[in-house]
């Protein structure tokens, strides 16, 4: 699966599994960036390999993240819809 930067992930499996993050920047087709905002930053984010996420939601393309606090707000909107 191809991810695109803004999609909202879901990680599958190390520590922060079960929580939501959004794509950063693709480094290849094996591994993303991501990062949540709060634990993650966009200064800092995590590698994370492919395999070990799920797809939420596609990103639109009318939002942009570029920074900590619009990351964390879409993914605290995201906790309070499910």
């Amino acid at each position: 699966m191809t991810f695109k930067v803004g999609d909202i992930v879901q990680s599958k499996s190390g520590h922060d599994a079960k929580k939501y993050f959004i794509v950063i920047a693709t480094l290849n087709e094996n591994y993303i960036l991501i990062a949540d905002g709060k634990s993650r930053k966009f200064e800092c984010p995590k590698q994370k390999n492919v395999k070990h996420v799920k797809l939420i939601e596609e990103a639109n393309g009318a939002e942009a993240y570029v920074d900590d606090k619009s990351i964390a707000d879409r993914l605290v909107k995201l906790d309070t819809v499910e």
